[in-house]
């Protein structure tokens, strides 16, 4: 089967990583593995040094590092482009904004699978939207937005209709997401589960994604993929 990782970050935009696109790419051949979605933060982590930058400029910033990593895989393994965003707003927020429903800081993240350059660069500066509207944003174009390991500690539920699916699976050994607990609000609420590895080091480990029959070379693929449920986690380095 051909595995394909849903959750992964390299240096070259996420501050929080570790590993450059070429170690990132041959640890996940060596692994095995078919392909990655690049989910880079676009959080307060990423821009913290250009947060002068027009939104134009920090997206191509961000796509820079989505074309590191194809640079790197080659003809012989797929890079899809796909994001993690955190909606806490940089600055001080007055009472009108709290109302319209902006929240100061919780640790959320949103996986958003489908990605297109055209959508990074064209929608600005999603960090300051609310729930909802990243919720109607990527819908409308007809992505995937999938809540990142959403009982980890100090992370917020929200209201499920907002999410098309939820991360059940988190691989990452520094964090404890309560991995059982996502799978069953993910089967009770009746939402597409995914798995990734939330790999942001070298010696981390690489234990999660997906496993289908066909390979995934594309996001359009993807995204049928993940709507017809015909693929299998993989939980823990076990295809289940």
């Amino acid at each position: 089967m051909h595995r394909l990782e849903l959750h992964c970050h390299s240096a070259e935009v996420s501050v929080c990583s570790t590993c450059p696109a070429e170690q990132l790419i041959a640890q996940y051949k060596a692994a095995g593995y078919s392909g990655i979605v690049s989910t880079n933060h676009i959080n307060r982590g990423t821009y913290q040094a250009m947060e002068e930058w027009p939104w134009e400029k920090k997206a191509e910033h961000f796509i820079r590092g989505w074309e590191a990593l194809k640079a790197a895989a080659g003809n012989d393994f797929d890079v899809l482009l796909g994001c993690e965003i955190n909606l806490t707003p940089m600055v001080s927020l007055t009472n009108e904004q709290v109302e319209h429903g902006w929240q100061r800081y919780i640790p959320n993240d949103y996986l958003i699978y489908g990605v297109t350059e055209d959508w990074l660069i064209k929608t600005g500066d999603m960090r300051y939207m609310t729930m909802e509207e990243l919720s109607q944003s990527a819908r409308d174009a007809g992505f995937l937005i999938v809540h990142a390991h959403p009982f980890r500690v100090g992370t917020r539920v929200m209201n499920p209709d907002l999410y098309d699916g939820y991360e059940v699976f988190n691989g990452n050994h520094n964090h404890n997401s309560h991995n059982e607990l996502a799978y069953e609000w993910a089967r009770q609420n009746g939402k597409i589960m995914t798995s990734g590895s939330d790999f942001h080091k070298p010696n981390d480990p690489i234990c999660s994604g997906i496993a289908t029959n066909e390979r995934i070379c594309d996001n359009k693929t993807l995204l049928q993929v993940l709507h017809s449920g015909d693929y299998r986690l993989i939980w823990n380095g076990e295809i289940r």
